[in-house]
């Protein structure tokens, strides 16, 4: 009965997993192809939304995720990776920051340039997240 418990716990927090990924995935492919034709002022507000959005995910779902439950072979990968995510995503933040902060357009296309760089790294990182939750569900 125990075992079972422990088993259906597992399954759980696999999706837990799963969907926190998938969320930030999602932000991070949006905030990444954000429709480049609508005016500067309302493109902005709007990256600043899903970028708010973006943060409040990794925060709340994303930082407090664990390998408690998952086996060792994935927990060693997911740890790995998880660091990565969570550097990038820093660096993401102050390229956000300076990206913002920036007056010159040279300036602002290089960082712009740097975002997206970044968004890239996370959504392959995210993407390789998925595939171990897809791995450890089928094992």
């Amino acid at each position: 009965m125990l075992f079972c418990k422990l088993q259906s716990i597992k399954i759980m927090l696999s999706i837990i997993h799963r969907k926190a990924y998938q969320d930030f995935l999602d932000l991070l492919i949006k905030l990444e192809n954000h429709d480049q034709n609508l005016a500067v002022a309302t493109k902005t507000a709007e990256k600043e939304i899903i970028w708010q959005n973006l943060k409040q995910v990794f925060q709340q779902h994303i930082i407090p995720l664990t390998d408690e439950n998952l086996d060792l072979a994935t927990a060693s990968r997911w740890i790995s990776l998880q660091a990565e995510i969570q550097r990038e995503f820093r660096l993401l933040n102050t390229d956000w920051l300076f990206l913002i902060s920036s007056r010159q357009p040279a300036t602002k296309q290089a960082r712009e340039k740097s975002v997206v760089e970044r968004l890239r790294k996370l959504i392959g990182y995210c993407q390789v997240m998925l595939t171990l939750r897809s791995q450890e569900e089928d094992g």
